[in-house]
C-alpha cells in the first residue's frame, strides 16, 4: 500500500445516513453502509428505494446483521437479551446476506455488530471467515493472539481494534471520547501508508453516552479527508481487490 487510505463506515442503516452519503458525493468520497436488514424501511432507518440510490451514488451497501444481536459478552447492553450461542449469531448475519445479495447489495461483507464482542472463541471466528468475504471486527476488545489470526488469510482482511500488531488497519470510533481522532487516524494512515477506519453511527444526534457527533462536525472531518494530500478513499470491495490482486 503505497498511500494512505480510508474506509468511512456507517453502522445501523439510519435516516440521516442519506444525507451523509449526498455529502460524501459532493465531496467525491466513498462511503460504506452497514443496514440491520429487518429494519429497512422503518420509521429513522433507510428505506429500500434510499439505498437504491446510496448505492447509484457509488457507494456501499453491506451487512450490520438481521437484528443486530449481542453474544452477551462485554457491558451489558440495555433492553437486548444476549443470543443463546454463537449459533444464533452467524444465522443472523447469514440470514441478512441472502436478504441483502438478493436485493442487488454486498451481504457477503460483514460490519459486524459489537466488533469482536460477538466473536465467540477461534472456531467461531475461522466459521465467519468462511462465510463472509470481508469482516470489519473494530469496536470491542482486540482478538486475543493466541487466535493466530491477524495476519491477512486470501483476501479477506480481518480488522482488529487499535495499534495491536501486525497491524492490518488503524480504527477509530468517530465520537467525541476522541474528539480529533477521526483527524489524527487519517493523518497518520497518510504517514504510515496505512488504513484508517472510521466507525460512524448517528451524525446528527446522541448515539449513547457521552458520544454526541454532530452533522456540523462530521461535514468538517470529511472536507478535511477530501482535502488531504496521499489518502485514497476505498470500499470494502476495493480492499478485497486490491489484496486479491497482491
Amino acid at each position: 500500500m503505497n498511500k494512505g487510505q480510508v474506509l468511512i463506515t456507517f453502522d445501523d442503516g439510519l435516516a440521516i445516513h442519506y444525507n451523509a452519503a449526498e455529502k460524501l458525493s459532493r465531496l467525491k468520497l466513498l462511503g460504506t453502509f452497514g443496514v440491520i436488514t429487518s429494519l429497512i424501511s422503518k420509521p429513522g432507518f433507510l428505506e429500500t428505494e434510499q439505498l437504491g440510490d446510496i448505492l447509484n451514488y457509488g457507494h456501499f451497501i453491506c451487512n450490520h446483521s438481521h437484528t443486530h444481536p449481542w453474544s452477551g459478552m462485554g457491558a451489558a447492553k440495555a433492553g437486548i437479551v444476549p443470543a443463546k450461542d454463537v449459533n444464533e449469531l452467524t444465522a443472523d448475519y447469514i440470514k441478512a446476506r441472502d436478504i441483502l445479495n438478493e436485493q442487488g447489495f454486498h451481504g457477503d461483507y460483514l460490519l459486524m455488530p459489537f466488533g469482536t464482542h460477538n466473536v465467540g472463541g477461534e472456531s467461531h471466528l475461522r466459521e465467519l471467515v468462511k462465510e463472509f468475504t470481508w469482516m470489519r471486527l473494530t469496536i470491542g476488545s482486540p482478538l486475543p493472539e493466541e487466535f493466530d489470526l491477524w495476519q491477512t488469510e486470501g483476501y479477506k482482511r480481518l480488522y482488529p481494534m487499535g495499534y495491536r500488531g501486525p497491524i492490518v488497519g488503524i480504527t477509530e470510533a468517530a465520537d467525541v471520547r476522541r474528539p480529533g481522532g477521526v483527524r489524527e487516524v487519517v493523518d497518520n494512515a497518510v504517514a504510515a501508508g496505512s488504513l484508517a477506519v472510521l466507525v460512524y453511527h448517528d451524525v446528527a444526534n446522541p448515539v449513547g453516552e457521552g458520544q454526541n457527533i454532530t452533522w456540523k462536525r462530521f461535514v468538517s472531518d470529511m472536507e478535511y479527508i477530501a482535502g488531504l494530500d496521499g489518502l485514497e478513499c476505498s470500499t470494502p470491495d476495493m480492499l478485497v481487490k486490491e489484496k486479491h490482486n497482491d
